[in-house]
């Protein structure tokens, strides 16, 4: 009995096993849990490479560059397009397709072939290219029937895509080939009366193709096609581009790889882009995650999106469309999951090439970072008391921002800055906290040192006359330091702006969130109304509240707090934290920063207000546009936690704010938040008082 038991317990395991190799005979193999994005350029048509530790943060190889000699692959135009690439079946090395064109010939999108290619170690490329109209002679099976009487009028061969087929059988009985999957257009003696999908296979070595044979018709173009095999329900699910009917992105799934794809339902496709025009798909997984992202273009706009989108595990159910982070210019590509040490490998290739050619890659820096080490959350002062300007920054370069001290820099004239040294550290000089000192803000006021408050609008009057008196003067400046520590808002101040400062209260000043406010106590913000003469302290991440400063500018005014944007709002105002207010011809400007301070689209909005304590548009038609803002052309990513100041004497804005170290920074992935650097630049102003987008200068 026991031995029957055993005989079918043996021949359900080998049922099993047979079936599970059935079902993963038809996909791409995959290893490791970090990313490549082999992709063509938007700046020109060659393949380039972004790498990613997550598969959702990217940074550029090689500035965006190539990564081969396009024109020795591209043997019939000179481009390479839309690359896909995925590993060998067995493991031991990759291989690539790609469209071969180059549409700077202006020949109406015309093309005639794709490049195969192969490589051990990603980064040298052996190729062979297929000249469609060179007709049947190309193909390792010219004795087989053939797709078309004349191959000489093929005008379009586009987007190919890998698929192993572990089933395949050659004539020769051998089991296995690479089906290649593309779009194809011979319309001239109609052949095809628009573009449609076809499939070849290439043998092992992959340097072969058979002749094409037609997948589906659905009675109009459709090109773009991305295929994955779902263990879900052990089908084939293909993305494609339709340019017929209803226009768009879809999926279809079939039970079969070579055909069998039905139309797919109009109501089940990338909706959420609307009208626009939108192709170039292709769909990954992500360890640990049931569902699917699916990457594509979207190309109405002016400039182009390359979007990721999500996806269930039956690859349905399009939601939470993003642009792609730290890619200079994405374009139609394809993502393979690499280990560790090939995303190590890669990223030295690209690292001492950049170094053995300063300059090919990257443009170097000019006039920013205005001081050098890792900086961040600037606060820029002028003083009236030494005719200089400030810079209060957070302390950067550690995992966490778990920092401690402060330093201050000055300079005469904004463009030469002096690291002034430490002036306040909070395991010196902060008794309720040692860590996580961030974001500072500082004002400078006039001072009574006898009531120990700030001067009054009416004691200021005599200001002048005051100061003319020697041995008569009760007052000066005295500088007011608010600052994070461990996620609370301290106060600090100091009769010089170096400092060093003191500790005000010896606890926190605020501690606690609004009543019903999720996020964080920090980011102060301190500002003066010119108009009532009031400080208010405007302050949170994840929401925004306000308070009114007591005259002594250590404590708030009871009962002068409230919400200006509640966090269950944060989205619709597009507020993450870092608010700075600032006040110009009857107008207050709330700039503040969107989206997280580590992904590379952080970045600056502004919100005109008509009260310094309540969001009231200045217009019914008032939008919260972005100022500030990543320019991936210059590699300048995270843009964003600023300051404003005016010039005293010419009348110029500036603002000052961070951004990722160039260009280091970003080839750490989300962690290149914790590496930021300060720059400054000018900032205008058009007819009707909107700021004029700030575009961030090397």
């Amino acid at each position: 009995m026991r031995n029957n038991n055993l005989k079918k317990c043996l021949f359900v395991a080998a049922a099993l096993l047979a079936t599970t190799t059935t079902l993963n005979a038809q996909e791409n193999l995959q290893k490791g849990d970090h990313f490549l994005y082999c992709h063509m350029s938007g700046r020109g048509e060659w393949t380039a490479y972004a790498l990613s530790p997550d598969g959702i943060h990217y940074h550029d190889l090689l500035g965006g560059e190539p990564v081969f000699d396009t024109k020795e692959h591209a043997r019939i135009e000179g481009g390479t397009r839309d690359a896909f690439i995925c590993r060998k079946h067995d493991g031991s090395g990759f291989v690539m397709v790609t469209t071969d064109m180059l549409v700077e010939k202006s020949h109406h999108w015309f093309n005639y072939g794709i490049d195969l290619l192969t490589s051990d170690d990603l980064i040298h490329w052996k190729s062979t290219t297929f000249d469609f109209r060179e007709g049947a002679k190309i193909f390792s099976d010219p004795q087989s029937p053939d797709t078309y009487k004349d191959y000489s009028t093929v005008r379009r061969v586009w987007a190919p895509q890998i698929l192993w087929n572990a089933d395949y059988t050659w004539p020769d009985g051998k089991k296995g080939g690479y089906f290649i999957y593309y779009s194809l257009l011979n319309d001239k003696n109609g052949e095809d009366p628009y573009d449609r999908m076809y499939y070849s296979y290439a043998d092992e070595s992959f340097t072969t193709l058979t002749k094409p044979r037609l997948m589906f018709d659905w009675g109009y173009a459709t090109i773009d096609a991305d295929i994955n095999f779902l263990k879900t329900d052990s089908m084939y699910h293909m993305m494609i581009k339709k340019e017929g009917g209803q226009p768009g992105i879809f999926t279809t799934a079939s039970k079969t790889l070579e055909g069998g794809y039905p139309q797919p339902v109009d109501d089940d496709y990338v909706s959420f882009e609307g009208k626009k025009n939108c192709e170039g798909v292709s769909a990954f997984q992500i360890p640990g995650e049931k569902g699917w992202r699916v990457a594509y273009i979207e190309y109405s706009s002016n400039p182009k999106h390359y979007r990721i989108c999500q996806a269930n595990e039956f690859m349905r159910e399009f939601r939470n469309p993003q642009d792609i982070e730290g890619v200079e210019a994405p374009q139609h590509g394809s993502f393979m999951r690499i280990t560790k040490e090939e995303y190590d490998r890669l990223q030295a290739w690209s690292d001492s090439l950049e170094a053995a050619n300063p300059g090919k890659y990257y443009k170097e820096n000019k006039q920013n970072p205005v001081f050098k080490g890792y900086h961040a959350d600037p606060e820029v002062l002028y003083s009236n008391k030494t005719g200089k300007f400030y810079i209060y920054p957070t302390t950067d370069g550690q995992l966490g921002w778990k920092s401690h001290d402060f330093h201050v820099f000055s300079s005469p004239d904004m463009k030469t800055w002096k690291d002034e040294g430490v002036m306040f550290d909070l395991q010196k000089d902060c008794s309720w906290a040692d860590w996580y000192a961030w974001a500072p803000c500082a004002i400078e006021v006039k001072w009574n040192k006898k009531t120990g408050t700030v001067i009054t609008e009416k004691e200021n009057k005599a200001f002048d006359k005051a100061v003319a008196k020697k041995n008569n003067k009760k007052y000066d400046y005295r500088y007011f330091y608010y600052f994070v520590a461990n996620k609370q808002i301290g106060v600090a101040f100091s009769d010089t702006p170096e400092g060093p400062f003191t500790d005000a209260l010896g606890k926190p000043l605020l501690d606690k969130n609004p009543k019903g406010e999720g996020g964080q106590v920090i980011d102060p913000d301190v500002f003066q109304d010119p108009v009532s003469g009031k400080y208010y302290l405007y302050w949170g991440n994840g929401f925004l509240a306000v308070s009114e400063l007591a005259a002594d500018m250590k404590s708030v005014v009871p009962g002068s707090t409230k919400v200006l944007i509640h966090h269950s709002d944060r989205h619709k105002y597009h507020y993450n934290e870092g608010v700075y207010v600032f006040y110009r011809d009857g107008k207050y400007y709330f700039t503040w920063s969107e989206n997280d301070t580590r992904s590379v689209n952080y970045r600056v909005r502004c919100f005109v207000s008509t009260s310094p304590t309540e969001l009231k548009a200045v217009n019914e038609k008032q939008r919260i546009p972005v100022i500030l803002s990543a320019n991936g052309s210059e590699q300048i990513w995270g843009t964003g936690h600023h300051s404003v100041i005016q010039h005293p004497q010419t009348g110029e804005w500036f603002i000052v704010y961070h951004r990722f170290v160039r260009h280091e920074s970003v080839k750490k992935g989300f962690d290149a938040g914790f590496f930021r650097e300060v720059c400054i630049d000018p900032m205008t102003f058009d007819e009707a008082g909107n700021i004029v987008p700030v575009k961030p200068s090397l």
